[in-house]
């Protein structure tokens, strides 16, 4: 998924910001990692191009990005953000607490629990991006049978 097919341009043009190559050489940036990437990743690979486009420019256009839904942005639990580009279907991750393996579900897999918060509690739930901690499968079965994962 690249950023190429969500007509990014014309999504910036029409709330009224700028195209300019340092957006497009970060939104690169972002789709290069192909899923979650950090702030400092980003750099990193932006700094490889341009070295004249500095840090506080790139959280100046993640946070663009974000408000526009563009790039996702996904808090790991750990206090760093992850930022993904959006993809054409709503997806949420299971991120293992021990292994820090990532699986992607389908909006599908959560929506039957969305129209239920929204049935008992009146709230629209509008995140096409929920990340959730817990334990894989073989870290749940690593720690049953008190083994280390991998071995």
């Amino acid at each position: 998924m690249t950023h190429q097919s969500l007509h990014w341009e014309k999504e910036m043009w029409a709330a009224g910001h700028r195209v300019t190559r340092q957006r497009a050489l970060i939104l690169d940036a972002v789709c290069a990692a192909d899923g979650h990437t950090s702030i400092g990743e980003v750099y990193a690979r932006v700094r490889r191009v341009d070295t004249t486009i500095d840090r506080s420019t790139i959280y100046r256009a993640l946070h663009l990005f974000v408000e526009l839904e563009l790039v996702l942005a996904a808090d790991t639990g750990s206090g760093d953000i992850l930022y993904e580009i959006r993809k054409l279907q709503p997806h949420h991750h299971l991120v293992c607490r021990d292994c820090g393996g990532e699986q992607e579900i389908g909006d599908a897999a959560l929506r039957m629990m969305f129209d239920d918060v929204s049935r008992q509690h009146g709230f629209r739930v509008e995140t096409d991006h929920l990340v959730m901690f817990g334990l894989c499968h073989e870290c749940v079965r690593a720690r049953e049978h008190h083994v280390v994962p991998g071995t």
